[in-house]
């Protein structure tokens, strides 16, 4: 039986190993701090409850999850008060303004930055102190106008690291100073810091960072075999240490010098990898960047279909961006006129007495006005009422035909519904199992298909351009089309049923491969299951396959290169479909098949891009598929009815008034 010195021993050595492990390995560290926390609350441990609080945040951030981040380091923060250890409570102040900086909140940033720099200079904190002085400095060089002081700032945190021999404080300074010279576009006195910086740096992440704004300057200047080197090299150490938000920099970097040489299917496979990682951990304004460099490169090869698409997606980010960043404005413009007004009432009301004079002749002249304006009103009656019954008349006819149109799509639904597969199907080949099928319109472009051939199930979950009629045309050819391709005969290989189905999707659209042709088809994740072995054939158009295994059981080994996350009692491992939709594509390949078997009490999940890609929530986010994959896991001890429910609640909550932007299909079943 252990003792309580040696469990509070034992807290601390899982904080020391998550401290170790956030940047290389943020999963691994969230989850051994969340044992550490667990512990330490039962053990009536304050200070390494904090501590596993300040390290999960730390996990959070290294995943972009900002919120979460958030959330742990303000109950640490509280906890730190409480303790009335002022270096940590400077620390986590200075954690959260980090947090705000990283999303662009550069007033709110400041405002835990002094505080914290006021504790850390009390404490006579010098290495808190250098790094609040580089913090601050960061916040001056997003402004021009500010270079200056951005310079000043970084120079002392230098000097200070030099003393302290703090070669981390050091090299992020220097590297700092290359940025600043990169954005005064003094590309030379640029260089020379960055090269200086990696002859500091220790770490890979801030390496691969100078690396990557190198590279970017060698493209501006036309030397571009060395950008592209730098750029590698830059990549490496960023995968080597799990530096997402650094690989989609250099990721882009990358896309754009392909884009300077004028080879835009290299730049568009660059501009992919950026945009797929920047969506998973939500950088919205580098996936806005991925959307422009991919939609300016398909039009380069005359891909207008999907140039558009790209487009269209770039401007629905900024638009989310541009809410957000106005209700901040307006936020803060508010706060300044409520100081403002308490400060100017003394002075408004020495003047009251020149106010009055002065309003009365004001009134004066809008008697004047008014009485201008009313003749102008008057002569605009007249035109304003025949317009109005002409709009009156034409609304009418809008309003009956919109009627008809609504009747006639409302019996195409009829008819889609009559070709899916029934609920008596459903449950009579799948015991547990959920449907989740939310169309954006009447009709829906998302379907789900299944087949029982010998001992197998062939199940499909698919996602067809476009929604409404157009996308529910291309649904009832997709199930048309599977029942042609799949009769008796029994299939391990879903990939070569995508092959067969490509090439008749592209038959029956006439597509040929032209730049100029519609690129219509569809996405989708097919398995095929056997019901006597477990084992699961799979193979995906650009969507995934999740199973999720409670941790309990023993894994084997061919479900280990796929984990990607846990919770503590169950791990998802997520199968990655090939990156090509059912249709004509610039790059055609066969389709990947992927076999492993799963266990009883395992669950498995396909699904549409209309749940992850949804807008809500506070910031008016996607609700992306970091937060699907925690959905799912959390619901593991639930039945599938009430899975389906959950999900169904979550999304209803996440999307609050906001309009559903595309079909969802969510496919849950349990062996």
């Amino acid at each position: 039986m252990s003792t309580l010195g040696e469990d509070i021993t034992k807290v601390n050595t899982l904080n020391t190993i998550a401290d170790e492990l956030y940047r290389a390995d943020p999963d691994e560290a969230i989850r051994y701090s969340s044992k550490a926390r667990n512990l330490a609350e039962e053990l009536n441990y304050p200070e390494g409850e904090a501590l596993a609080n300040k390290n999960i945040g730390l996990g959070f951030f290294m995943q972009g999850e900002f919120t979460e981040a958030f959330r742990y380091w303000e109950s640490a923060l509280a906890l730190y008060e409480e303790l009335g250890d002022d270096q940590l409570v400077a620390n986590l102040q200075s954690n959260m303004g980090a947090v705000y900086y990283t999303i662009g909140k550069f007033v709110e940033a400041m405002e835990l930055f002094l505080p914290a720099l006021k504790k850390a200079e009390e404490l006579n904190d010098s290495t808190r102190i250098s790094t609040l002085l580089l913090n601050i400095g960061a916040i001056y060089s997003e402004s021009p106008s500010t270079h200056g002081e951005a310079l000043y700032y970084y120079q002392r945190a230098i000097e200070m690291g030099e003393a302290l021999g703090d070669l981390d404080v050091m090299g992020v300074g220097t590297l700092n100073l290359g940025v600043v010279y990169v954005e005064k576009e003094e590309y030379d006195s640029a260089l020379y810091y960055f090269n200086k910086s990696l002859t500091i740096l220790t770490g890979g992440i801030d390496q691969s960072s100078a690396l990557n704004f190198m590279a970017n300057i060698y493209s501006e200047k036309g030397e571009f075999s060395k950008a592209l080197t730098l750029h590698r090299d830059a990549l490496d150490l960023a995968r080597k240490e799990n530096g997402q938000r650094e690989m989609v920099g250099i990721l882009m970097g990358m896309a754009s010098t392909y884009e300077n040489l004028k080879n835009p299917e290299k730049a568009i496979e660059y501009f992919k990898e950026a945009e797929s990682i920047a969506e998973e951990i939500g950088l919205e304004e580098e996936l806005s960047g991925a959307y422009e460099g991919l939609a300016d490169n398909y039009a380069e090869i005359e891909d207008y279909t999907n140039a558009y698409r790209n487009l269209a997606r770039k401007n629905e980010i900024d638009d989310i961006i541009y809410l957000i960043e106005a209700e901040n404005k307006v936020a803060e413009l508010m706060n300044d006129y409520e100081m403002g007004k308490k400060q100017n009432e003394i002075a408004l009301l020495e003047q009251q007495k020149e106010i009055d004079q002065l309003l009365t002749k004001r009134q004066k002249a809008i008697s004047i006005v008014i009485g201008v304006f009313g003749l102008l009103i008057l002569a605009m009656a007249v035109g304003i009422y025949n317009r109005m019954r002409f709009i009156r008349k034409t609304n009418q006819k809008i309003n009956k035909q919109k009627e008809l149109i609504t009747d006639s799509i409302t019996y195409a639904q009829r008819i889609q519904s009559t070709i899916l597969p029934s609920r008596e199907l459903m449950e009579e080949l799948l015991p547990e199992h959920f449907v989740l099928y939310r169309p954006k319109d009447i009709v829906s472009g998302d379907f789900y298909w299944i087949k029982e051939v010998q001992d197998h199930l062939i199940i499909v979950g698919a996602d067809c351009t476009g929604h409404g009629v157009p996308g529910a045309f291309m649904s009832m050819l997709g199930i048309t089309m599977f029942n042609d391709l799949i009769g008796d005969n029994c299939y391990d290989a879903p990939g070569a049923i995508l092959d067969r189905l490509r090439d008749k999707v592209k038959e029956m659209l006439l597509q040929e491969g032209n730049s100029d042709e519609q690129k219509d088809g569809m996405d989708l994740a097919i398995a095929v299951f056997n019901k006597t072995t477990r084992e699961i054939h799979f193979s995906g158009a650009n969507n995934p396959l999740y199973i999720i295994r409670n941790k309990n059981i023993p894994e084997q080994k061919d479900l280990e290169p796929y984990a990607s996350l846990d919770n503590g009692d169950f791990r998802l491992f997520e199968i990655k479909g090939d990156k090509q939709p059912i249709g004509t594509h610039w790059e055609e390949k066969p389709f990947r098949t992927t076999s492993v078997y799963l266990r009883e009490e395992d669950s498995f999940y396909m699904f549409s891009d209309g749940y992850i890609d949804q807008f809500g929530g506070e910031n008016r986010k996607k609700f992306k598929s970091m937060n699907f994959k925690k959905l799912l896991l959390s619901v593991q001890e639930e039945g599938m009815d009430s899975q389906r429910n959950t999900l169904e609640q979550t999304f209803d909550q996440w999307r609050g008034p906001h309009e559903q932007l595309d079909d969802i299909i969510v496919l849950g079943i349990k062996v």
